[in-house]
């Protein structure tokens, strides 16, 4: 039998990148894209469906509608003169940190995220590079060393952003690239390349849609998976740009329900619990389910460690240790979150597999 099946179009959520420069509308354009994702209509609506990541110093909160309008939260945002939306202002820009942000967001019931920017995360106070020096110090000045051991980290909070159960939209500052090059006459002229996101070079390659808007709020569409958005140029893009891609993510399969505590009671190693904690971030649901596959990790530990003791029995005490001390070693580890491709060891969880695939 093979491991292969045939591909199948599913409904899907937004995962979008807006690149440019100060004052390009970003924020703005990726409010008014996540109200016609989310389905938000007035400034109340974006107040419990819209969670933003500010780390713009409070910029945001000059598109936010003014709280003292009486009845704001039945205005539409035009009638507001402003959005409603929930935030928070991180002033340092930990990576790790901006996981536990995704998931709070997640487990509050938003269904649209924006981060803006994401790029405070690369150069920011505590973000990557920052990161990269102190480990690299750590490993006695060998950069490598500093890079192998933040590169797990970087990776952590992409794939927090990707397995968001909702909508997101991330803002990335950016400057403009030139290159001299020969012009048609012979002479050397300077060739404008595009917009040069200061993030990580390939971030573009995780989002669905990637815009480069420019200093007079035109967004061209510089990389897309949608057929219709490709090549576009939009002037001051909003209910119009939102609604083509609900049309497109809505088309396929309706996600497939998962009975999780099933599924996690078939998994009987690591390597089972492993390629199950893959589908639950491709499903949005690690944030969800952390606990639960921590809680069935220690008891399948625990019964390898006591054989003669069935798993179900074991989990007690493992789990009054685990609260006692903090330890979450019942989770998959960032290893077993890798571990791509790898199959189930179990029957039972092979075919459960395939079923959401």
């Amino acid at each position: 039998m093979t491991m292969f099946a045939p591909a199948t179009r599913k409904q899907a959520k937004a995962r979008l990148a807006l690149v440019g420069p100060s004052g390009a509308g970003k924020t703005l354009t990726g409010l008014k894209l996540l109200y016609t994702l989310t389905g938000a209509r007035t400034v109340g609506d974006g107040r419990a469906r819209i969670a933003f990541i500010d780390t713009e110093r409070d910029s945001a909160d000059k598109y936010a509608a003014d709280p003292t309008l009486p009845g704001v939260a039945d205005m539409t945002p035009e009638q507001a003169g402003g959005h409603g939306f929930s935030k928070v202002s991180p002033v340092r820009y930990d990576p790790r940190e901006l996981v536990t942000m995704v998931e709070d967001a997640a487990l509050a019931g938003f269904t649209g995220l924006q981060v803006d920017s994401l790029s405070h995360y690369w150069f920011g106070a505590g973000g990557v590079l920052e990161l990269v020096d102190l480990f690299t110090r750590n490993a006695g000045g060998r950069s490598l060393d500093g890079w192998r051991d933040v590169r797990p980290i970087e990776r952590s909070y992409i794939e927090a952003l990707m397995a968001f159960p909702g909508h997101v939209v991330v803002c990335l500052r950016s400057k403009q690239r030139y290159e001299i090059e020969d012009g048609h006459d012979g002479r050397k002229r300077v060739a404008k390349l595009g917009m040069q996101p200061d993030q990580r070079e390939g971030l573009e390659f995780e989002f669905d849609v990637v815009g480069d808007i420019d200093s007079e709020h035109y967004l061209r569409i510089s990389k897309t998976r949608c057929d219709v958005l490709d090549g576009q140029v939009i002037h001051k893009p909003g209910q119009e740009l939102g609604e083509q891609l609900l049309d497109w993510l809505a088309h396929g399969e309706p996600p497939k329900a998962v009975d999780w505590d099933q599924v996690l009671a078939d998994c009987t190693s690591r390597d089972d619990l492993a390629v199950w904690w893959q589908q639950a971030q491709r499903a949005g649901q690690s944030a969800f389910l952390r606990d639960k596959f921590a809680s069935r990790g220690q008891e399948i530990t625990a019964a390898r460690n006591n054989p003669t003791v069935p798993a179900a029995a074991s989990a007690a005490p493992q789990q009054e240790q685990a609260a006692e001390t903090g330890d979450a070693a019942g989770e998959p580890s960032a290893q077993d979150s890798a571990a791509v491709g790898r199959r189930p060891v179990g029957a039972r969880a092979k075919s459960r597999t395939e079923a959401v695939q």
